[in-house]
């Protein structure tokens, strides 16, 4: 492996973060056997490094549902067979026990953090029906059942459960017309605004596309791109459907709830 040649390709990440990874990857190619990171990594590399083999090393992504921004990743021998993984995590569901008072996600996420649990040592949380779902190391959920009893004043109630038990997002289905797939396009169907609006947030650097910061307005989106926009959402640019007899592109867009 080509240690500094892999760094530069995720410049933004952090090092610490990088270097352990690279470190297991090191110990993959090794041992020839597979290797799981120490933690959940951000999507910006999860997206690229999916794609990737390095060698005769693969990766394979384990998070909290389909739709998940945060991952664990295996590095494994490119022909070691995938269903013989065991990602060492485990998946839980924090149950509300108070009928006053609602908890948002960052009740919960602040609550976990404050027990002194470091944010790359977990997964995504969804929030839902007054339950928060996650998954978290297997040592870190150990840690969390023996300490956590309480978010504010609220009881709680931590549980582990399966991975086919973890809620999907919800989306909003948006279908809309557009002379082109150009970014600036596409933005202003998401924010259902004008595509002056849409530059302004292009140019101000509040929109990433699959996790990266994209300023050029002229950039195509194909179909499966990630946009993000800060303060309006998350959004998947679903599929073409094809001309209207205007010669306008049928789009449909997914935004998450």
């Amino acid at each position: 492996m080509d240690r500094k040649k892999f760094q530069n390709m995720f410049q933004e990440m952090d090092d610490y973060l990088l270097a352990s990874l690279c470190d297991d990857i090191e110990l993959c190619e090794e041992i020839e056997f597979p290797v799981y990171s120490k933690y959940f990594y951000p999507p910006q590399l999860c997206k690229k490094i999916s794609e990737m083999n390095i060698g005769g090393i693969g990766f394979v992504l384990c998070g909290l549902n389909n739709d998940c921004e945060k991952n664990m990743i295996a590095i494994l021998p490119r022909d070691y067979p995938v269903e013989q993984l065991y990602f060492p995590v485990k998946y839980f569901k924090i149950t509300n026990k108070s009928k006053f008072k609602e908890l948002e996600h960052k009740h919960y996420l602040g609550t976990i953090m404050s027990l002194g649990i470091k944010r790359e040592l977990m997964g995504d949380l969804v929030v839902e029906d007054n339950c928060c779902y996650g998954v978290v190391m297997e040592d870190v959920f150990t840690y969390l059942s023996e300490n956590l009893t309480e978010i504010g004043r609220n009881p709680v109630e931590i549980e582990e459960i399966t991975a086919e038990n973890i809620p999907q997002l919800k989306y909003e289905e948006i279908v809309d017309s557009v002379s082109s797939i150009r970014l600036d396009n596409i933005v202003s169907v998401m924010i259902n605004n004008s595509r002056g609006k849409s530059l302004e947030l292009i140019e101000s650097g509040e929109v990433s596309v699959n996790y990266i910061v994209e300023k050029e307005k002229n950039k195509s989106i194909k179909e499966g791109d990630i946009v993000t926009i800060r303060r309006r959402g998350k959004f998947i640019f679903e599929r073409i459907m094809g001309e209207n007899k205007k010669g306008k592109i049928r789009v449909v867009v997914k935004k998450f709830i």
